[in-house]
């Protein structure tokens, strides 16, 4: 997923840079849900045999229990074993979602109950994955209300809409599967406006702009019931579906237009209902850390968000030291090379059409990337209703046994001369082609549950600046390309230092404002939205550019020890091999891909 840019930033940083010169820029399944269930130690299976068939069976109870992650995880499930379960969206329900803590002790329990020493290395990965998982939850389990499960960008209510309108029919079953979780949209925006009323009644319901924007939101979406996408697009479906007789086409579209007029109109007018009741009732328009135990949720929430393991001033520390190197940088680049400055403030990227963009982007990546295994793609437009609230562009995963089909979603009112790097940051070599290699690396299933955006969205950015440009440009300007990449590397370091200033140290608008005027950018009207955004989905900008520092971290690590022994191509390799993971972990594990980089060589 790309996030906003706020683009009216770029120019006026740029022209501070030559005034003054540089002294100072998915849901993931929840593995708790219902107790694992442990596997039978006998004589007859080895440690090794017992662990896999204990993590096996913790894939199979976990990911029935929501079949929207099923139906995006597995293509065909009855392959792997599970051949019945029950349609279902899940719950929000406090009471269940307490529960789910002591499903955690038990499956840390469980853990431990391993001796690591007789594991393979694969399976030691998966261990410490699943454990840093476990931890990273169990270290808030009093702070369950602290959960916020909506957001104008990144919520249950913005995403929910696109992820059923791109289901993807395959069998009979999967259409009625389709409809019976059409069928329980009100039921389950019933049960989050109950536990936004309950975080209300506990003094941490989120602010009125926060509720505002996605009340409107929810106005938008319902405003023409009759003419929402969900409804179109199930109707373009049903046509090319195969198989059907004409009544059952019929049928199933007069359902889905019912439950869609009906079930999904009263599910989000009941959320309507429950945030304005709701409204007025916060105790804090500002960051986390004015809430009681707001600064520990927010390490918490960073922690998760970027798999990183340092704490929240060593991040700050660090994206204090990129902003300034990126900017000294970008000033000794225009000084040297006036004409790179002249070019970047009329440049525009060539190629425009996305599907061109994804052909010229993959053949370009062969120097730098393993080869990537062959993939299907389309590119979608994010319906009219929607593009307010959605992000400039995202991908959706497909099933890890269906790598072939996959869908990039451009948003056109953000979307525009940024077109070539967005759709790098998307697909190749960003989220399809991070996606679709890691799949056919055969990883173990019951790492499918466990997501770390602070990789996905890491790589998605590290490509993004550090190849994109580059690319995009053939080659042929080095030093437009670095101040293209500096400049937006630059300003999502603004992002991410003002994400963590909100949080953890408190600032308030004034403080952004000053902050951003530090940097030569007086628009109150950006420091406002910005800080807005922050305010509303918090570490959220985290995940993209501290993932994006820790990739340039190990990178510098595996060139610092191999020296001339170290190629790119490999390296990329081995992170994407390795698959999404906390950082600390796949550089542990990188300690012996380099020993072994040392003696093939």
């Amino acid at each position: 997923m790309r996030r906003k840019n706020f683009c009216r930033l770029i120019s006026l940083l740029l022209c501070l840079l030559l005034l003054v010169g540089c002294t100072k820029p998915e849901n993931k399944p929840d593995p708790a849900k219902r107790d694992p269930k442990p596997t039978d130690k006998t004589e007859t299976l080895s440690v090794s045999e017992q662990f896999d068939a204990f993590t096996d069976e913790l894939f199979k109870s976990e990911i029935v229990l929501n079949t929207i992650n099923l139906h995006y995880t597995l293509a065909h499930p009855e392959n792997y074993g599970i051949k019945e379960y029950e349609p279902t969206l899940g719950t929000f329900q406090y009471e269940e979602m307490q529960e789910t803590y002591s499903a955690l002790e038990e499956l840390k329990t469980e853990l431990l109950s391993y001796d690591t020493k007789q594991l393979t290395k694969e399976q030691n990965l998966t261990y410490d994955i699943i454990m840093d998982y476990v931890e990273a939850e169990l270290s808030t389990s009093d702070l369950l209300l602290y959960t916020e499960i909506l957001g104008p960008t990144t919520g249950y209510q913005a995403q929910l809409p696109v992820l059923l309108a791109e289901y993807g029919f395959r069998t009979k079953q999967d259409i009625e599967d389709y409809l019976t979780l059409v069928s329980q949209v009100d039921e389950l925006f019933a049960d989050i406006a109950a536990f936004e009323e309950k975080k209300a009644e506990a003094g941490l319901f989120m602010s009125d702009y926060a509720a505002d924007a996605i009340i409107d939101q929810c106005k938008e979406f319902i405003a023409s019931p009759e003419d929402n996408y969900m409804i179109e697009i199930f109707n373009d479906e049903m046509a090319a579906f195969e198989g059907l007789t004409e009544k059952e086409r019929n049928d199933y579209i007069e359902r889905n237009r019912t439950l869609i007029t009906t079930e999904v109109v009263k599910g989000y007018q009941t959320l309507i209902d429950g945030l304005t009741a709701c409204k007025g009732k916060g105790t804090n328009e500002l960051g986390l850390c004015y809430y009681e135990n707001g600064k520990r949720y927010y390490e918490y929430l960073v922690r998760t968000a970027t798999g990183s393991d340092r704490t929240v001033p060593e991040l700050q520390k660090m994206t204090e030291n990129f902003i300034l190197k990126a900017l000294n940088n970008m000033y000794v680049i225009m000084t040297v090379h006036p004409e790179a400055y002249e070019a970047m403030m009329d440049y525009s990227y060539c190629e425009t059409e996305p599907e061109v963009i994804l052909e010229d982007l993959l053949a370009k990546i062969s120097n730098d990337f393993p080869k990537a295994p062959d993939a299907n793609y389309k590119v979608k437009v994010v319906h009219p209703s929607m593009q307010e609230h959605m992000s400039p562009a995202f991908y959706l995963t497909p099933p890890i046994d269906d790598i072939q089909n996959n869908v990039i979603y451009i948003n056109p009112k953000y979307v525009d001369e940024e077109i070539y790097t967005t759709i790098a940051h998307e697909g190749y070599p960003g989220h399809l082609y991070q996606t679709v290699y890691t799949s056919s690396k055969n990883l173990p299933l019951v790492r499918s549950l466990f997501g770390y955006s602070g990789y996905t969205e890491g790589w998605a950015t590290y490509v993004e600046y550090e190849y994109s440009y580059g690319y995009a440009l053939d080659g042929a300007d080095i030093n437009l390309a670095n101040l293209l990449k500096l400049n937006m590397a630059a300003i999502m370091g603004l992002y991410a230092q003002i994400d963590m200033g909100v949080h953890y140290d408190g600032w308030d608008l004034a403080k952004v404002e000053q902050y951003l005027e530090d940097f030569g950018v007086g628009d109150k009207e950006a420091a406002r939205e910005i800080f807005e955004t922050m305010v509303e989905e918090p570490s959220n900008y985290l995940s993209y550019f501290i993932g994006y520092l820790e990739f340039l971290n190990l990178r510098e690590i595996a060139q610092k020890e191999l020296g001339d022994k170290f190629s790119a191509k490999e390296f990329h390799d081995f992170l994407l091999t390795t698959g999404p993971a906390p950082f600390y972990i796949i550089e542990k594990y990188m300690n012996d891909w380099m020993q072994e980089q040392k003696t093939t060589k």
